[in-house]
């Protein structure tokens, strides 16, 4: 007979973006094991980005607890009548300085919603769970932030029952990105230390992404703490297949803020146009998702505008058929305290795709070992312009390979949820 795992998320099909592929894809697999899953997740959610080719993906006859939230940005922007989201994922601009009403929302976001914006739906969801749990059996259940609301639901009903618990860290919650822009006071930062502390010491097991965020917890935790990465779907990668053309196509997809601007690349793009003809005449730069207005600024101050290709958004299904056009991948980290651990979710659809891939960043972070360990291309630090220029070279001389390596498939989200798997096995005979 299956055991049942009760996954508690926020951002599920038709949400689109990155967050939404790491249980997606966990529960597809775990349901070829012997654990059921079971879903709880919000009702009318107001998610900054859909794709409706996702639902496609979610199995027929998974068990889905549906509840009905309230989310505090659509409630206000229906009263100032606007339809557009007041606070992008990623905090992406456009190149104009934020509007005061931008900063306020940002503060309120910071000082009154904490942990975060689906904090009212803790209470509903906690007593939507406790009744379902009446006249159903749980032998496990996860929570998955961010945002870390959903911690904060698995820790009430874990306190009532007392059912094990795998808290998931996709990201950090104390040092997460962006939270200068919140403008937090001291009060906010206590409270958030607190709460997340409180999960990581309660939580029956705690997972993150990356070997770094684990390291950071286990100090807090005083307990080991699990690395279960991102991956890649290999399945959706089977009919596809590398495409040659004449160009010397750099590629980046996914959210590009501010803090990920490389100058050192754009000044060494700018170079190799103007020093070398093939470059001049057949190289583009795509951007794929959400880029901010600092970003396209410092393309067109090096002059490189002409040679720019960026579409904010493209359904994931698509996606994967632009990555395999590319020669060149980029991968470009935060540069912020979390930049070792950081280890963003594209780097394994990157790798998988046999393409190079140009990392921007720290050469120790783990994002780094990701690429040297699987041979995907290098890591070169953030300011170095020459060391990217040469890399962009060698990678151009070098073209495509196919890495499919033992290292490559242990990233695969079927191999992944073995891992998964022993960790819930672990956690139901504490």
């Amino acid at each position: 007979m299956k055991k049942k795992v009760l996954i508690i998320v926020y951002y599920w099909p038709p949400s689109g973006g990155g967050g939404v592929q790491r249980w997606l894809k966990f529960v597809k697999y775990l349901k070829q094991t012997n654990w059921e899953p079971v879903l709880v997740i919000p009702e009318n959610a107001d998610y900054p980005i859909y794709d409706d080719a996702l639902l496609a993906e979610v199995p027929n006859d998974l068990e889905v607890l549906r509840v009905p939230i309230f989310e505090p940005f659509r409630a206000l922007r229906t009263i100032m009548g606007k339809g557009d989201a007041g606070i992008s994922a990623g905090f992406i601009q456009s190149n104009k300085a934020p509007t005061m009403t931008e900063k306020i929302m940002a503060w309120g976001r910071g000082n009154l919603l904490v942990p975060d914006a689906r904090k009212f739906w803790i209470s509903p969801a906690t007593r939507a769970i406790l009744n379902y749990l009446k006249s159903n059996e749980i032998d496990a259940m996860i929570s998955s932030g961010p945002p870390h609301s959903m911690h904060l639901i698995a820790r009430n009903v874990h306190r009532k029952t007392q059912i094990p618990w795998l808290a998931d860290f996709r990201d950090p919650w104390v040092n997460m990105d962006n939270a200068d822009k919140f403008r937090m006071s001291a009060w906010a930062k206590q409270k958030h230390e607190r709460l997340e502390k409180e999960v990581l010491k309660l939580a029956t097991s705690v997972d993150t992404v990356s070997w770094h965020l684990s390291k950071q917890y286990e100090s807090i935790r005083g307990k080991s703490v699990h690395v279960l990465t991102n991956g890649f779907d290999h399945v959706d990668f089977l009919d596809r297949h590398s495409q040659e053309n004449e160009d010397i196509l750099l590629g980046h997809y996914g959210t590009f803020g501010d803090d990920r601007n490389p100058i050192a690349l754009w000044k060494a793009l700018s170079e190799l146009v103007q020093e070398n003809e093939s470059w001049k005449n057949r190289m583009k730069i795509r951007l794929v998702g959400p880029t901010d207005g600092a970003v396209l600024a410092s393309i067109k101050e090096h002059n490189l505008e002409t040679y720019l290709e960026y579409t904010p958004y493209v359904k994931h299904n698509e996606v994967l058929d632009l990555m395999m056009q590319n020669q060149i991948l980029l991968v470009i980290l935060n540069q912020n305290a979390n930049e070792e651990g950081r280890v963003t979710g594209k780097i394994f659809e990157y790798v998988a795709t046999g393409n190079q891939v140009l990392g921007i960043g720290s050469p120790t972070s783990d994002c780094a070992k990701v690429i040297e360990t699987t041979y995907a291309g290098e890591m070169v630090s953030f300011t170095n312009k020459e060391g990217i220029k040469s890399a962009l070279l060698t990678m151009q001389e070098k073209g495509r390979e196919q890495p499919l390596n033992n290292t490559v498939m242990g990233y695969s989200r079927q191999n992944l949820t073995h891992e998964l798997v022993q960790i819930l096995d672990e956690i139901i005979i504490k």
